[in-house]
């Protein structure tokens, strides 16, 4: 329990100062109300004001909402009240930031607040999806299916999140090799040798001096270099703050070779699980999609998602106005208008899902299988012309001197 300092006002219209000890800021208002009091200012007392204040802001992880939802899930399953289940919850998590998050929403629903209301007061927490899902569970009377439906979601996500970084980590790192040791050759070792060469006083050959005449560019514009990326970051960074910025890095990112088409397969997989889980949860078609465009990831299907939810408002069919979008493949457009047609939108929607990474899966096996030996052959590749290089010279004196 925290202790609060508060000021109030009575009844009567008196003014009412003390402390009070409850588990959060809105547990001790609610426990003022309680009391016929109506706060003016409650704020954390002596040392919990300094802990309180360090752990308003804070990240949630991937791993620790799922986790959170599927130990909810279970426990509700078992018939434990909401308000217990996260008590015992927030005491588990080594998180303070989700403890205090958890604490928070704990408080909240003990003053009147539905479980979904609570959570909305942590949207960097629990995003538009998550919380439609809870409310629409609450009123369906199916809150448990609806929790393990959005755990299910989360530890998807999450495996498709590990497989891509597990296919992408090796490539990375040869790829900062490959950087290393062109730097250093090219910056560092070629000058050297330069030196070496100037000091034989002979002709090289054409192919060293291509090559050290590309090291003392790069040398010399270095700072430059450096300069121009820095900016192009900072600008980067900038611009992908706006929503042109966004709409334009999205429609680049999803034509890059292979790779575009993987981003996008990521993102239209997403798409179809979290439409196929509003709709199963009984939310409208317009709430839905205008729901799952706030949380798709991609400024492009965001776009898209709006006009589709803009289209069915006036009349028109899913199917139909997804097709007018090229974001959206057709075979998704397909399946969703087979799942209009015979009223299993949301089962179609969950077999494109699992469809979209099944070949999410396919494409990262096959990615790494050729990027790997690319890479090498290519760092091989550039070490041998630069030792070649080198070496040249070399043998021409030697033959030189014979």
């Amino acid at each position: 329990m925290a202790k609060f300092r508060y000021t109030a006002r009575d009844r009567m219209n008196a003014r009412r100062e003390g402390f009070i000890e409850a588990e959060s800021l809105a547990g001790a208002v609610g426990v003022l109300r309680q009391q016929n009091l109506m706060p003016v200012s409650v704020q954390p007392a002596g040392e919990q004001a300094t802990e309180e204040a360090t752990i308003t802001r804070g990240r949630v992880g991937l791993g620790e909402l799922a986790l959170f939802t599927r130990e909810c899930a279970t426990m509700l399953d078992a018939g434990v009240p909401i308000v217990d289940i996260l008590e015992d919850l927030s005491g588990e998590t080594l998180n303070r930031y989700f403890r205090h998050v958890l604490r928070e929403v704990r408080a909240s629903i003990q003053g009147g607040s539905s479980l979904s209301q609570a959570l909305s007061k942590f949207p960097s927490v629990f995003n538009p999806l998550y919380i439609a899902l809870v409310k629409s569970g609450e009123e369906s009377g199916r809150l448990v299916g609806v929790m393990e439906e959005i755990a299910v979601d989360l530890e998807d996500r999450i495996v498709l999140l590990r497989k891509v970084r597990q296919a992408v980590s090796y490539p990375a790192v040869i790829v900062v090799f490959f950087i290393g040791v062109v730097s250093f050759v090219f910056l560092y070792l070629i000058p050297k040798f330069q030196q070496i060469f100037k000091s034989f006083g002979a002709d090289l050959p054409v192919f060293t001096k291509v090559i050290l005449a590309i090291s003392s560019t790069l040398v010399r514009f270095l700072p430059l270099t450096v300069l121009l990326l820095f900016g192009l970051v900072v600008f980067t960074y900038a611009y992908s703050r706006t929503p042109a910025g966004r709409h334009h890095l999205d429609g680049f990112r999803f034509s890059i070779p292979v790779l575009g088409k993987l981003m996008a397969k990521v993102s239209l997989a997403r798409f179809a699980r979290s439409f196929a889980t509003l709709i199963a949860g009984g939310v409208s078609l317009p709430v839905a999609l205008e729901i799952v465009a706030k949380t798709a990831g991609s400024s492009i299907i965001e776009k898209a998602t709006m006009a589709i939810r803009n289209g069915i408002v006036s009349g028109g069919l899913v199917g139909q106005e997804m097709k007018k979008h090229k974001i959206f493949p057709s075979l998704l457009v397909r399946m969703v208008t087979v799942g209009e047609e015979t009223g299993r939108v949301d089962d179609m929607l969950v077999r494109a899902s699992r469809f979209f990474r099944d070949e999410v899966d396919a494409t990262l096996s096959i990615l790494t299988s050729i990027l790997e030996p690319i890479l090498i052959i290519g760092l091989g590749f550039v070490v041998g012309v630069v030792v070649l290089a080198i070496y040249l010279p070399i043998f021409k004196l030697a033959a030189t001197m014979r």
